[in-house]
């Protein structure tokens, strides 16, 4: 039986923040602790993900053990998940983005609770009418066992979650998709 794990994506290059959004500050605590915070009521193992330019300074707040390098050629913040997946296979992740800083909890509450009573679907995913919100959303171990990312040329969490089975859930608090990505 497969297990729950959170996952914090900040391997991104923040282009268009221009400077590295999990190492921003709120108060005292970086954005990515701020999120990995979010998953502490469920009580899960909660891995970070970041490329290897980022290690040294993200130790300074979580122990090593936590961080997952980016390990494959995949652009973008798929690479992170399929990290995660290639280093603990039996393990389903809730990913969250390390921008995404007015979640709420009701929102991460709906989203496990969906993918613990209808445990027959691929991928559990809000939906904003146009397109899936991929970073805040559940990923199971048995449909990316089965995603084929050798042998496509363009990879996308919106592809994987448009080509597997997966549960759809509606938008009740808007302000959870808030993504901070561009200084302000």
């Amino acid at each position: 039986m497969s297990t729950l794990s959170g996952l914090i994506l900040c391997g991104g290059q923040s282009k268009r923040m221009g400077t590295d959004k999990g190492l921003i500050l709120k108060g005292k605590q970086p954005w990515f602790a701020l999120m990995a915070d979010k998953l502490n009521p469920f009580n899960l193992q909660t891995f970070i993900s970041i490329n290897k330019t980022q290690l040294e300074q993200y130790q300074a707040y979580f122990s090593p053990a936590s961080f997952i390098i980016d390990q494959h050629e995949v652009e973008g913040p798929l690479n992170g998940l399929l990290s995660a997946h290639q280093l603990h296979p039996e393990t389903d992740f809730i990913v969250l983005a390390c921008d995404l800083i007015n979640l709420q909890p009701l929102t991460i509450t709906k989203l496990i609770k969906n993918y613990q009573q209808f445990p027959d679907y691929d991928y559990y995913a809000y939906h904003n009418q146009q397109f899936w919100e991929p970073l805040c959303a559940i990923y199971t171990a048995k449909a990316l066992k089965n995603y084929q990312y050798q042998a496509l040329s363009k990879h996308s969490f919106q592809a994987l979650l448009n080509q597997g089975k997966t549960y759809k859930l509606d938008i009740q608090q808007p302000e959870s998709f808030i993504n901070h990505n561009q200084p302000s």
